[in-house]
């Protein structure tokens, strides 16, 4: 069942309960009025009748008579009269059993009147004095007139009732409809996306009602997936390119080695070259990995309190075991690691950072001709400062605003091999622990990157 039909049958179940609460209501009001109104009529033609009896020196078979002539023509009260004994001394009808009863509970209850219902006839017995004499009256009706219009009044109230829950019905529908288009609209035209045309977003209505806030979040969600989706087409696409090289050229060397080679040191040549390639198709791969991981969504990442100094040593270490020629410096600029070990807490990921912090000392020694990294560390402002400093080669000014693109390498790619990962993998990381990353760098005189976080102080 659509939302449409589901909200205005709900909203038609829920205006049915109270319209028949109302309807009862009016239904009971009336019947209690009608009742309480032939009570009234009641009391007047039972005193009536009463006084007819009492008053006319007619004899009880004439009395009856004319009684049954008026009850073709009126809606004539039957009778039954008792005397200060109870005893029955002239009646319409034959007498009730219960009329003993109801004469007792006038005595004992010492009222004007009471009254009773049995069926379609109304009751009425009261205390009545003629002659310094009491006597007792049960009169008895029963309200054709009254009861017909109850009976068509309680007809045309179902009528309306039910016309007026279709109505309800139809409404609800067409407001339910009405409300929820627009979200139709939305439905149809996310119908229309897919992976062929991420570029294509919902039209954005005028009023800036929960339609608009929704219409902008999946806007928000297809620009998002379309990033992703581009990234994706150009990850891949520079990927295959980027190991057909080193494969391409791993191949060709094993070929020629296979159909060329005749001594020895002719093989060791080749299986060197062959290894050379071997070596770069690997730490691509690595820096690949790195990438991906420096990639992932920042709620699939763990977070853990650490201190960036300690950081900064591991991948110091790290790096020198790799390369033990590097010289990497590492200097506290505002003397606090003595005072308070605190002082360089941060919340972030250990593994992710490590390789930013190693990627950045590497790039610095790879590109200086002395293969040295100054790296220094200060708070300021409530900031965590890391400067990563070198006199090497530079990055010229028309290559700095793109060095941080994946797989971009600038004009001094003929210094150092290289894969254009790196950087980018460093970017990532920093923008991932909420920090930022400079870069100052001039041609021949030297780089340095600044990366800021803020401080847990």
């Amino acid at each position: 069942m659509k939302i449409a039909t589901r909200t205005a049958l709900a909203y038609s179940i829920l205006t049915a309960g109270i319209l028949f609460v109302f309807a009862y209501v009016v239904y009971f009001v009336s019947e209690k009025n009608r009742e309480d109104e032939f009570n009234d009529r009641l009391g007047y033609k039972i005193t009536w009748r009463s006084e007819f009896i009492f008053d006319a020196n007619i004899s009880a078979s004439k009395i009856r008579e004319l009684h049954e002539r008026n009850k073709k023509l009126l809606n004539e009260a039957d009778i039954s009269v008792y005397n200060a004994k109870k005893e029955l001394i002239f009646t319409d009808i034959s007498p009730s059993s219960k009329n003993q009863y109801y004469l007792n509970q006038l005595i004992k209850t010492n009222k004007d009147k009471i009254t009773w219902q049995r069926k379609d006839r109304q009751y009425m017995a009261f205390k009545y004095q003629f002659n310094n004499e009491n006597f007792y009256i049960i009169g008895s009706a029963i309200d054709v007139t009254g009861k017909a219009h109850i009976e068509e009044f309680k007809k045309d109230i179902i009528v309306i009732y039910i016309i007026s829950i279709l109505i309800i019905f139809i409404i609800g529908f067409l407001f339910s409809y009405y409300t929820l288009k627009p979200l139709k609209d939305i439905i149809l035209q996310i119908r229309d996306i897919s992976e062929h045309n991420l570029n294509k977003r919902l039209v954005i209505p005028k009023a800036k009602d929960e339609i608009y806030e929704l219409t902008e979040t999946f806007n928000s969600s297809f620009n998002r997936l379309e990033k992703s989706f581009s990234n994706h087409r150009q990850f891949v696409t520079t990927i295959s390119h980027e190991f057909r090289t080193p494969l391409s050229t791993l191949i060709a060397e094993l070929e020629l080695a296979k159909e060329l080679n005749v001594t020895l040191d002719d093989y060791k040549i080749s299986i060197d070259n062959a290894l050379q390639d071997a070596n770069h198709a690997s730490q691509l791969s690595s820096a690949l990995l790195d990438f991906a991981r420096a990639s992932y969504d920042v709620s699939q990442i763990s977070f853990t309190d650490l201190r960036l100094d300690e950081i900064l040593a591991d991948a110091k270490v790290t790096l020198l075991q790799k390369n033990p020629d590097y010289k990497i410096g590492i200097h506290y600029m505002d003397n606090l690691a003595d005072k308070d070990e605190s002082n360089y807490d941060f919340h972030g990921n250990p593994y992710l950072l490590q390789i930013a912090f190693l990627n950045l000392m590497e790039n610095a020694c790879k590109y200086s001709a002395d293969k040295s990294c100054t790296t220094e560390i200060e708070i300021q402002n409530k900031c965590l400062e890391i400067r990563f400093i070198d006199q090497g080669v530079g990055i010229s000014e028309e290559d700095q605003p793109k060095i941080f693109d994946l797989f971009y390498r600038g004009n001094n790619k003929n210094f150092e091999s290289g894969n254009g990962i790196g950087l980018s993998i460093v970017k990532r990381i920093i923008e991932m622990h909420q920090g930022t990353i400079k870069l100052d760098s001039e041609s021949g005189i030297g780089t340095q990157i600044t990366v800021t976080f803020v401080s847990k102080l």
